[in-house]
């Protein structure tokens, strides 16, 4: 079983180190004590439909991803889909295989339990996350707002069609 603490943790941080740069100061603080506070990652840990998995170097974590079963974007409301809703990394693991790790794992989990499409909101200003995206194959589909405080950010929703790989 995951430790929500370290969850919680893990996620803030690498949450913060991503973002909190182009945010405003009270408006992430707020969004973090809310998305990442312990006692929502115990929750989440509970429900059936949501699965974390933690990337580790030398016993320490330094990145995870949360997959949510039985979610689809407006773009594919029929679809059997599975959302990749986080997969980051602590800022001194970025290019290091924690992503490409994480990312392999969701994969291998979505196909395996039979979902057909693995889909995502990603940042329209996040180029760095797009390019990876890119790389394993998703596709722009549509689009989406993300909050934080009184940030309104512009999403992309890509997806990916797993059930023929």
């Amino acid at each position: 079983m995951v430790d929500f603490e370290l969850l919680a943790s893990l996620g803030s941080q690498s949450f913060f180190e991503a973002f909190a740069r182009y945010n405003n100061p009270e408006d992430i603080q707020s969004y973090l004590e809310t998305a990442f506070a312990p006692s929502t990652i115990r929750k989440q840990l509970e429900d059936p439909d949501v699965v974390y998995f933690i990337a580790t170097d030398d016993g320490k974590s330094v990145g995870y991803s949360k997959l949510k079963r039985n979610s689809a974007p407006k773009e594919l409301p029929q679809s059997n889909c599975i959302q990749l809703e986080r997969i980051y990394a602590l800022q001194s693991y970025l290019g290091k295989n924690v992503g490409k790790e994480l990312m392999e794992k969701c994969l291998e989990t979505a196909k395996v339990e039979g979902f057909e499409i693995l889909w995502l909101g990603v940042w329209q200003k996040n180029e760095r996350a797009i390019n990876f995206y890119n790389k394993w194959g998703f596709k722009v589909i549509g689009y989406k707002q993300f909050i934080i405080g009184k940030e309104v950010s512009d999403d992309f929703v890509m997806a990916l069609n797993i059930k023929n790989e």
